[in-house]
């Protein structure tokens, strides 16, 4: 039996349009996966901007060509050296008037300081930045491996023929421990208590001379093992190590954070007799 000539025309095109149909099915894509959400760096940086790393700039510290191989690489210029004294590099010295500029090693003015930047301690290409630590040769321009954050460090905190800038961890609990285990590697900042190793000395039982009457006395200037001087440091109050140092020769004392640390603490180091703070004398060590 013939269908109707419309018939037939309608059947037609309905088939035409089921097998279009079918053709654009199996056209589509698979699912698109959703894109990788954006990681917020936010808290790096703002770290990282109140760190001494960012803020390295200091007329005390010679902020010109030769001292930035550390202070700001991409300030440094691998042909500056030290001059003959009186002007040996350009610095100011807490007694200088003015700040002393070296022919060799000319100062670099604050508004072109550029400071310990992500990219020194990061490869970072076209705006991106790894996580994967790496260290910026500021004479080459490439970025040297390292194996891990401490020798990363350790690559400006040395110590060479003029200066001492190693930090010396001793024979104790701390000899192995990494940069990072204390120090937070954006802020910089470290903490006995705060990076979890010795919350117990805030505890409802303290342990015995963490108390009130100690409240400025900061961990190391009791439990420093290298036989640094303590003393009060007049910016923060705090009572701390000092370190004396050389250079070019003079003598320079001044602030520094021991990192040789031991449990056994000698209470002579502040109340020996005659102690020029006028502290109560007291005989013996403690833990």
């Amino acid at each position: 039996m013939m269908l109707p000539f419309h018939v037939t025309r309608i059947l037609a095109l309905a088939a035409v349009l089921t097998s279009s149909v079918i053709a654009l099915a199996g056209c589509q894509p698979a699912n698109t996966p959703a894109p990788t959400p954006t990681q917020d760096w936010s808290a790096i940086r703002q770290a990282w901007q109140s760190s001494q790393h960012a803020n390295t700039y200091d007329e005390g510290k010679g902020p010109n060509t030769y001292c930035a191989r550390c202070h700001s690489p991409r300030n440094w210029d691998p042909a500056a050296k030290v001059d003959d004294m009186p002007n040996c590099v350009s610095c100011k010295f807490s007694f200088d008037p003015v700040m002393r500029v070296a022919r060799s090693n000319p100062p670099v003015a604050k508004s072109d300081w550029k400071n310990i930047g992500c990219e020194i301690c990061h490869k970072t290409q076209n705006g991106v930045t790894e996580q994967q630590v790496a260290w910026l040769n500021a004479a080459t321009g490439q970025y040297q491996v390292v194996a891990n954050t401490t020798e990363l460090c350790s690559k400006c905190h040395l110590d060479n023929d003029v200066l001492r800038h190693k930090r010396d961890l001793g024979d104790g609990a701390h000899k192995d421990y990494a940069c990072i285990r204390c120090h937070n590697p954006h802020s910089t900042k470290a903490s006995c208590t705060a990076q979890g190793c010795h919350a117990d000395v805030l505890t409802a039982k303290p342990v015995p001379r963490h108390d009130q009457a100690h409240a400025t006395v900061t961990c190391i200037a009791c439990h420093d093992s290298s036989g640094f001087k303590v003393g009060i440091e007049k910016a923060t109050g705090a009572w701390i190590t000092f370190r004396t140092t050389e250079l070019l020769g003079r003598s320079t004392t001044a602030p520094y954070q021991s990192h040789r640390v031991g449990h056994a603490v000698d209470c002579l180091k502040c109340h020996a007799p005659n102690n020029p703070w006028g502290l109560k004398p007291v005989q013996g060590t403690g833990q």
